[in-house]
């Protein structure tokens, strides 16, 4: 009895461990388009998710800035005790008559209020204050595009490296193949005799050769499937390319020169600029005298009639005035360290919109090159191909030679990985066209 619920438990855990390592397949073997691959990667990634944060951040910290601007109402309540009191003893004019004595509460003072405050004047500086907050959140929005522009242009890029490695591969397994059948066929023709030991072995070594190379780039393209998993949220998962290497991202006739003025990158370093002309202003606005008024509505014991000692309501309003003469020139350092910041960031703009014409003129360039690239090598193809079955009609009526028919093929293997090369490097200007485009 203990045997079969043995056999009956071993049966089960197989069958579960079977279904867990097909699911397991499933996964790794699923097959991804790049619009899926860009999807999933902005859902998952950590950057933009730290991006977002920060965005929601400055939104707070701007409609905090906003809100110190206006009216504030608030509660008080107070008690304190006082071991002394005044009192008021007045002499009677009139002999035998004693006047009564005045006593000022008894020591025991209760406040409750209501309490409203609001800035008249601070020289504009809360208002420049919450304009620089504003600009700042817009910033941290434009961060985000551009985050996500640079994580899009990251899975392109890990996408048809991908794509090139599973060309690659595709190619020296097409030429392993085409050297595995001409080893058969030697191996039945030693049989009878009609080729030799030498010719097979010098067969089997450029096999052998192939197949190594199959071996490394099994290995580069498993890595290049293992990097796009990690940029879409999905590490130590294989993901499978589903497109061809041979589909163009944009038209280049069709992509117009980009506004770099309003480039993704540097839409973050305009809010910033605007941010920092406004904090210039707000410590300006700190050289000025400030005016604030308050309004208050009080209940209390003895409240403002100390003589009858009885809770009373009352209301008070007022205005303060503070206007700072002499810091040492605090404030005016402060000037000029926003100006200073202010000045550094357009240095920065400048720079980096020279970095983006030339970055856009560079990879037109590179896309051009990268074409006719591709062209030479589709032609390189079909000259070898041509060359192979030359060399291969000339090796039955035994005019070519075994080492020249290995090498024809050898020539063909380098001309295919070549053009998937080609065909990969295509892809990724197109990619960089892109992304020096904004995009």
């Amino acid at each position: 009895m203990r045997n079969k619920k043995r056999v009956i438990l071993s049966r089960i855990l197989l069958t579960a461990v079977f279904l867990i390592a097909m699911g397991a397949c499933a996964q790794t073997s699923e097959i991804w388009t790049l619009d899926r691959c860009l999807s999933t990667a902005i859902q998952n990634a950590p950057r933009l998710q730290a991006g977002l944060s920060a965005s929601i951040g400055a939104e707070a910290a701007s409609r905090e800035a906003s809100a110190t601007r206006w009216p504030t109402l608030g509660l008080s309540g107070a008690y304190n005790y006082t071991s002394e009191t005044q009192q008021l003893h007045i002499e009677s004019p009139i002999p035998g008559f004693t006047m009564p004595q005045i006593k000022f509460g008894d020591g025991n003072v209760y406040d409750f209020a209501l309490n409203a405050r609001v800035p008249l004047f601070t020289g504009g500086s809360l208002v420049e204050k919450a304009k620089a907050e504003a600009s700042a959140w817009r910033a941290s929005r434009k961060d985000l595009a551009a985050d996500s522009v640079n994580l899009c242009y990251d899975v392109r890029r890990a996408y048809f490296n991908a794509l090139g490695s599973a060309a690659r591969l595709e190619a020296a397994r097409q030429n392993t193949n085409r050297l595995q059948r001409h080893l058969e066929e030697l191996t039945s023709a030693q049989a009878v005799g009609t080729v030799s030991e030498e010719n097979r072995l010098m067969t089997l070594s450029r096999l052998r050769q192939a197949e190594q190379q199959v071996l490394s780039l099994e290995a580069e393209a498993c890595a290049a499937r293992l990097a796009l998993g990690n940029l879409i949220g999905m590490p130590g998962t294989e993901i499978q390319p589903e497109d061809e290497i041979d589909f163009s991202l944009i038209r280049f006739e069709e992509l117009a020169e980009p506004a770099f003025d309003n480039h993704i990158d540097v839409n973050p370093l305009n809010a910033r600029i605007e941010q920092s002309g406004h904090l210039v202003r707000a410590s300006r606005g700190s050289l000025f005298p400030a005016l604030s008024g308050s309004a208050a509505y009080h209940y209390g014991k003895p409240g403002v009639n100390m003589v009858e000692n009885e809770w009373m309501d009352y209301y008070t309003v007022g205005l303060t005035a503070s206007w700072t003469i002499w810091d040492w020139n605090a404030r005016s350092y402060k000037v000029r360290q926003t100006r200073a910041a202010e000045q550094t960031l357009k240095a920065r703009r400048s720079d980096l919109l020279n970095s983006l014409r030339t970055r856009y003129e560079s990879a037109q360039t590179l896309l051009v090159a990268a074409r006719d690239a591709q062209e030479k090598a589709k032609d390189r193809v079909s000259i070898e191909r041509q060359r192979l079955a030359l060399v291969e009609g000339r090796l039955c009526h035994g005019m070519a030679s075994e080492s020249e028919f290995l090498d024809t093929q050898d020539d063909l293997a380098a001309a295919e990985i070549d053009l998937a090369s080609a065909a990969t490097r295509l892809r990724l200007a197109e990619t960089e066209l892109l992304r020096a485009s904004g995009q």
